[in-house]
């Protein structure tokens, strides 16, 4: 199986369009609502706009629109990785999140010691500051 990710193209949406792009049935096509051959119809990540995957792997939304630029799964993991941390409610599972998407080795217990020290005057690392400044309202609901 091979899943393929491109950026959506509507303004200052950051959204991706996924699809697998494996096994498609090159000798049952179906001809759909874009009026052209479709292997699948995948809509946008976040803005939730209707693509459609036609042969020779270009993404439409519509026949006048320009071809989606492509995007590496890695960029969209990364985008996902942002939404979940930025939807996220509970403080503990927040820190967690940060610190997995900033590629830190910290654990959530230890930013919160280390945030009550640096109240305190201690010194804390480069790193350390930049979890307490991006996480100070979740690290003050767990103090």
């Amino acid at each position: 199986m091979s899943i393929e990710a491109n950026k959506c193209n509507v303004p200052k949406c950051k959204g991706f369009v996924v699809f697998e792009n494996a096994d498609f049935d090159f000798n049952n096509l179906q001809v759909g609502k874009s009026n052209s051959y479709e292997f699948d119809d995948p809509k946008c990540t976040e803005c939730g706009k209707q693509y459609y995957v036609v042969p020779h792997y270009v993404v439409v939304g519509d026949p006048d629109d320009e071809p989606l630029e492509s995007a590496c799964m890695t960029a969209f993991m990364k985008r996902e990785n942002y939404r979940s941390f930025e939807e996220e409610q509970d403080p503990y599972e927040k820190i967690q999140k940060y610190i997995r998407l900033m590629g830190y080795t910290y654990s959530p217990n230890e930013v919160v010691k280390r945030y009550s020290d640096y109240k305190e005057g201690s010194y804390v690392s480069f790193t350390m500051k930049d979890c307490i400044k991006n996480l100070k309202p979740e690290l003050e609901k767990l103090i």
